[in-house]
């Protein structure tokens, strides 16, 4: 699959390790390590980085970029200081304003909004917003939240919108909203959308 993209003429390509993401540790190294070696695309890595150590094997490996989830808040600054707001992006997984999160701030679950209003303020300039509602569902993307996240961090952060895009007009919608770009999986995997056609359409 990821050579097709690549052949596809694909500038990114996003792998979460799902199994990292349970265990805390990256779990598929050396799949990932073939992947980025095998394509021109750019792979931007998620799951299983919860420390430094983590992050540096990750670029070791070939990735581009990471994506930290709300678990490795603890290291952002650290992380940002070493690596800089292009190779970090900040991941939040949610249920509309609501984080999906063990993680207490001042007592409570935050909302996605005032969590982007902070991770901004520690110098985070990437986010990617995914809705568990709308996650897998090809029902459409939740772009009121988007639209959100974009004026409470004033514009100053790219935000990319992950899960329920079902058709291209819904890429139209989000790019009216302001998004910086879009994650498509499922309507890709099982053939609802064809990403050359998209890709000529929104590049």
């Amino acid at each position: 699959m990821a050579r097709l993209f690549d052949m596809q003429g694909a500038k990114k390509l996003q792998i979460i390790d799902l199994n990292g993401s349970i265990t805390g540790e990256l779990g598929n190294a050396r799949l990932i390590q073939k992947i980025c070696k095998d394509i021109k695309s750019e792979v931007q890595l998620g799951g299983g980085i919860r420390k430094i150590g983590d992050m540096e094997k990750a670029f070791e490996l070939g990735a581009s970029r990471v994506v930290l989830g709300v678990s490795s808040i603890a290291i952002l600054k650290s992380a940002l200081k070493k690596y800089g707001g292009e190779k970090i992006i900040m991941g939040i997984k949610a249920r509309h304003n609501i984080v999906d999160t063990d993680l207490m701030l001042e007592g409570k679950i935050p909302e996605v909004t005032l969590l982007a209003k902070e991770v901004k303020e520690i110098g985070v300039t990437q986010i990617i917003y995914k809705d568990l509602e709308a996650e897998g569902t090809l029902y459409h993307p939740n772009f009121d939240m988007i639209e959100k996240i974009i004026y409470e961090t004033g514009g100053e952060v790219d935000v990319y919108s992950s899960g329920g895009v079902a058709d291209a007009y819904d890429l139209k919608l989000l790019k009216d909203t302001g998004a910086a770009g879009v994650i498509i999986n499922r309507a890709f995997m099982e053939n609802e959308l064809s990403f050359p056609d998209l890709n000529n359409i929104f590049h």
